[in-house]
């Protein structure tokens, strides 16, 4: 896909300098405009790595019991794992404004603000089959009724773009353009996941403290990022100075990490690692964000 839209970036660009420099002469004008719509996500891809111990090794399930956690091999040494989801946003509401310049041969550059919202999306955590990867290992342990899931929400971007265009000018009132833009975004994504364990692990110590509790985390991934966009539309006059019309464009995002994001809670605890002391945290990973976004809107030409 990123082969394919710098493709056609080029060829959009190439369209632009062609017409742009063969087009006959015509006012330059300030315009400003405003637009609303909705957009379409494409899948969000969420994953995260934390430093993890099998159940047994840690120390808070030992407490009051007057017994202490082993000091075996993979309890002093903490391994990696890893999980993640591809979530799908669904539909929300995007609107903004422009400021323009239009030149006489049918060019336009403008600065673009945009506001993209969109709902949630819910979905299972799926563990791999790899023995080495403690969190498999503790595959047995989680609730059936309730199994492991993450979940992404509110997503909330603002868009900051400059962008140019080329009119298809015509002699109907109907104006179709195409045109293209580079920016950022600042993102922002509510993340939450819960891992509940079952009420009957077995007869051991630390089974019988890990019984119905809970780990958890809920917090906030935010990062202003690099994006482009390819667009496409149709502008028809209302009068000189007035036109309404309707836009489409594919927008792409950067992915960006947030590293030692701490828990909300280890086995409905303060969350930490086996040794009860050191904070329990992760290191998230947010993959490249598409999306679409129709919109219409009015331009007034100053």
């Amino acid at each position: 896909m990123r082969y394919v839209a710098g493709d056609l970036c080029f060829w959009l660009a190439a369209v632009l300098l062609i017409f742009g420099s063969s087009s006959a002469s015509a006012e330059d004008r300030f315009y400003i405009g405003l637009e609303a719509g909705f957009s379409a996500s494409g899948d969000l891809d969420v994953s995260q790595s934390f430093f993890n111990h099998p159940t047994r090794c840690h120390s808070v399930l030992y407490q009051g019991s007057g017994l202490n956690p082993p000091t075996d091999g993979e309890c002093a040494a903490a391994k990696r794992s890893s999980f993640g989801n591809i979530f799908n946003p669904g539909i929300g509401f995007a609107g903004g404004a422009t400021l323009g310049y239009a030149l006489g041969n049918g060019l336009r550059f403008e600065a673009e603000y945009l506001n993209r919202r969109q709902g949630s999306a819910r979905d299972l955590v799926s563990l791999g089959s790899d023995s080495d990867d403690v969190l498999d290992q503790k595959g047995n342990e989680w609730s059936e009724e309730d199994p492991p899931w993450a979940r992404v929400r509110d997503l909330n971007t603002h868009h900051f773009f400059v962008n140019a265009y080329y009119d298809l000018r015509n002699e109907s009132p109907f104006t179709p353009y195409i045109g293209g833009g580079i920016g950022v975004g600042s993102m922002r994504i509510g993340y939450s996941s819960a891992w509940l364990r079952k009420s009957d692990l077995g007869m051991e110590t630390w089974q019988d403290a890990a019984e119905n509790t809970t780990s958890s985390i809920d917090t906030k991934l935010e990062k202003t990022r690099f994006g482009f966009q390819m667009i496409g539309g149709v502008d028809y006059a209302l009068g000189d100075d007035l036109s309404v019309g309707a836009k489409v464009r594919w927008t792409r995002f950067s992915g960006f990490d947030r590293d030692d994001v701490r828990w909300t809670q280890t086995f409905s605890r303060e969350p930490a690692r086996a040794d009860g002391v050191t904070p329990f945290t992760t290191d998230f990973k947010v993959g490249d964000t598409d999306s679409w976004i129709f919109t219409v809107g009015l331009k007034y030409y100053l």
